[in-house]
C-alpha cells in the first residue's frame, strides 16, 4: 500500500537547507514542512531565491576583499618603491674635505709613490688653469674623468681624497651598492637622479670644483660581449644601465666641466676587463699599487703620531721601523693591511699601559701585531 507523503516529510521537519549561520528570514526554513505539493513547491521556490542572494551576497564580498586586497598591494608597492631617503641624501651629499686632518694633500702625503703623485698633481693643475691659461696652450681637450684601478686595499678612495682636498673641491662618494633597487627600473632611475643632481649643484657655483667618486665602476661597465652571454633579461637590463651611465658621463663633461670624476675598481681594464666605450671616455686611467716600503713606513709613522709619545719613538726607532716596513712589502703588505696593524699594536699597548702607566711603547707590539695577521691582501693574490 502506498504510504502517504506527510509522515515521511515530518521526519525532515528539523532540516535546514540554508546556510548554516545565516540568519536572514527568507533563508530560514520553517520548523514544518507544507503538507501539500503546492506548498512544498512555495518552500522550494523560496529557497532557491535565498540560494541566489546568498551566492549574490557572497560574490559581491569576494570582489570587494579583492578589491581591498589590490588596492592594499598598489599602495604598499608605490610606498616602497620610493627612493629611500638616504639614498637621496647620498647624491645631494657634496662636503668639503678642508677640516679633516687625517686626509692630507698631495703636498704633505709623504706614503704616495712618486708616480701616482705626478698623475694626480697634473690633474690638479688642469683643473685649476683659468680659461685663458688652456686658451693659450691650444686648448688642450682634458675631459676631467679619472680610473685608478688596482688590488683590494691599496688605497684608491683615499688617493681620490687626497685629490679632492689638494684641489679644494666638494666631494662625494657614491658606490654602486646605493643605486641599486629591488623595484625594476628604479635602478635606473637612481643613476639619472645621482647624475643631475651633480649637475645641478656644479651649475650654481660655476667657480667651485666639485669631485664625484664612483667606487665599484665596474659594475656599470662591464664589457658588451661577456654582458651578453648573460641570461635575456638581465642582459638587456645591464646594456641599458651602460648605455645610461655612459650618456650621462657625457652630459656632465658637457653641462658640468667644474665637475671631476674618479671612478675605482679592482678589475683591471687590461685585456678587455672593463668595456671599451667606457674606457674611451676615461682617458687619464693609473694603476694604484701595493705600497712599497717606503710608503709603508711613512704611511705608519703617520699611525703612530697619534700616540701621546709617538714622536719620541720614531725618533729612537728608525731602523727598526724601516726594517718592520721592508718585511711588510714582502708580505704584499696593503695599506688595509697596515692600518689593521697599528690599531691591533695600540690595542696590545693600551692592555699593559691600563696596568702600568708606566709601560713604553715598542716595536714588540707592531711585530705581534703583523704576526696575528694569517694573511694580507697581497699574501692572498700570490704576493711573496
Amino acid at each position: 500500500m502506498i504510504q502517504p507523503i506527510r509522515p515521511a516529510m515530518t521526519q525532515c521537519r528539523n532540516y535546514n537547507l540554508s546556510f548554516k549561520n545565516n540568519t536572514s528570514p527568507v533563508s530560514s526554513a520553517p520548523k514544518t514542512l507544507p503538507a501539500d505539493k503546492s506548498d512544498l513547491m512555495i518552500y522550494l521556490e523560496s529557497k532557491e531565491k535565498s540560494d541566489k542572494q546568498n551566492q549574490i551576497l557572497l560574490s559581491g564580498l569576494s570582489l570587494f576583499l579583492t578589491a581591498g586586497t589590490l588596492a592594499f598591494l598598489y599602495a604598499h608597492n608605490k610606498k616602497a618603491s620610493k627612493v629611500p631617503k638616504g639614498i637621496i641624501d647620498e647624491f645631494n651629499g657634496f662636503r668639503s674635505l678642508k677640516n679633516e686632518a687625517e686626509i692630507p694633500t698631495l703636498d704633505s702625503c709623504n706614503s704616495i709613490n712618486s708616480k701616482l703623485r705626478e698623475f694626480l698633481q697634473n690633474q690638479v693643475d688642469f683643473a685649476k688653469a683659468k680659461p685663458e691659461d688652456i686658451a693659450y696652450a691650444g686648448n688642450p681637450n682634458d675631459a676631467k674623468r679619472l680610473l685608478l684601478y688596482g688590488a683590494p686595499g691599496s688605497g684608491k678612495s683615499f688617493f681620490a681624497k687626497i685629490y679632492a682636498k689638494t684641489l679644494d673641491a666638494e666631494y662625494k662618494e657614491v658606490k654602486y651598492s646605493d643605486l641599486n633597487s629591488q623595484w625594476s627600473g628604479e635602478h635606473l632611475d637612481n643613476i639619472k637622479k645621482c647624475f643631475e643632481d651633480v649637475i645641478t649643484t656644479a651649475q650654481k657655483d660655476k667657480n667651485k670644483k666639485y669631485v664625484v667618486v664612483l667606487n665599484e665602476i665596474d659594475s656599470m661597465v662591464l664589457p658588451v660581449e661577456r654582458v651578453a652571454r648573460g641570461d635575456g633579461g638581465h642582459s638587456a637590463f645591464k646594456v641599458e644601465e651602460r648605455s645610461v651611465f655612459l650618456n650621462y658621463l657625457d652630459e656632465v663633461a658637457h653641462n658640468a666641466p667644474n665637475v671631476t670624476i674618479i671612478g675605482t675598481t679592482n678589475v683591471s681594464p687590461k685585456n678587455r676587463g672593463l668595456d671599451g666605450a667606457a674606457m674611451s671616455r676615461f682617458k687619464n686611467i693609473m694603476e694604484v699599487s701595493y705600497p712599497d716600503k717606503r710608503c709603508l713606513n711613512e704611511a705608519l709613522k703617520e699611525h703612530l703620531l697619534a700616540m701621546g709619545e709617538g714622536k719620541e719613538f720614531i725618533e729612537a726607532n728608525k731602523d727598526k721601523l724601516e726594517n718592520f716596513a721592508a718585511l711588510m712589502e714582502k708580505r704584499g703588505c696593503s695599506y688595509r693591511d697596515l692600518n689593521n696593524i697599528a690599531n691591533a699594536s695600540k690595542s696590545y699597548y693600551l692592555k699593559d699601559y691600563m696596568k702600568d702607566k708606566n709601560t713604553k711603547f715598542t716595536i714588540e707590539y707592531l711585530e705581534k701585531a703583523q704576526k696575528a695577521i694569517d694573511a694580507t691582501d697581497g699574501e692572498m693574490a700570490g704576493a711573496v
